[in-house]
């Protein structure tokens, strides 16, 4: 036979390893506040001045336990109610003055807005990791939650985002990061700081790994994954071992 022939089938049996699909890569996606931030003291102050300065009514540690779903663009709703005259231009309004609020608390005091510790380089090292990528999904509204992203010092290039401008629910906002990073939602993993987001992740049937000062209520509620620290090297150990069970 030929070796010519040999020389052409060895080559192609090479290109076709080469080029062979690989593991599925795992989407992790973050939550922002009390997740990646450590502001949620001066953002729930911001939003709540803004909500009573635009509509004139306090939100009520009680009103904010009978929301259903947590994000900005549906607490306004929430609270409002349907016969609320407006309500469209209402959470522009109240958006507008939130942002305004984070602005001033920045200028007053330029560390208002800090990272949790390791997460800025966390989301760095997991951009340009080979088995996993990196979304974010959070309740805030777009403008919101990249001013104070950015002023933590994370870098948004090239991470998939998604938020409460873009839909209503969490579990929808996940959804949709996850297509925007052009990964099925069922391989992400969730990790955020709130209730409402094991809810959600319960909601779409994928892991939750609960983080933050709440893990114990999270724990209490339902998550099977909570970590106290937030670093690449704790979380990678968490992944794995969901990984492990959902391929038992």
């Amino acid at each position: 036979m030929d070796h010519s022939l040999f020389t052409f089938i060895g080559e192609k049996i090479k290109l076709t390893v080469m080029f062979s699909p690989t593991k599925p890569q795992t989407l992790i996606i973050f939550d922002v506040d009390g997740t990646l931030l450590d502001a949620n003291s001066i953002d729930y102050g911001c939003f709540d001045r803004a909500f009573y300065e635009v509509t004139g009514v306090n939100l009520s540690a009680s009103m904010w336990l009978q929301f259903k779903e947590v994000t900005t663009q549906a607490i306004v709703h929430q609270a409002l109610g349907d016969t609320w005259p407006d309500i469209a231009s209402t959470k522009i309004r109240v958006k507008e003055i939130f942002l305004e609020n984070l602005r001033t608390s920045l200028v007053g005091n330029p560390t208002a807005f800090c990272a949790i510790d390791g997460a800025v380089s966390l989301l760095s090292s997991l951009k340009t990791s080979p088995d996993f990528r990196v979304a974010i999904a959070t309740g805030c509204w777009r403008e919101t939650a990249h001013f104070k992203l950015k002023a933590a010092g994370f870098d948004l290039a090239d991470i998939p985002f998604a938020c409460a401008s873009d839909c209503y629910a969490r579990a929808e906002i996940i959804s949709l990061a996850a297509s925007r990073a052009g990964i099925p939602v069922e391989q992400a993993i969730y990790v955020g700081d709130g209730i409402w987001d094991l809810r959600a992740t319960q909601k779409l049937g994928i892991p939750f790994i609960g983080v933050g000062r709440g893990t114990d209520a999270l724990r209490q509620a339902g998550a099977k994954f909570t970590l106290d620290l937030l670093n690449a090297d704790a979380l990678s150990q968490v992944v794995r071992q969901i990984l492990r069970i959902g391929e038992s």
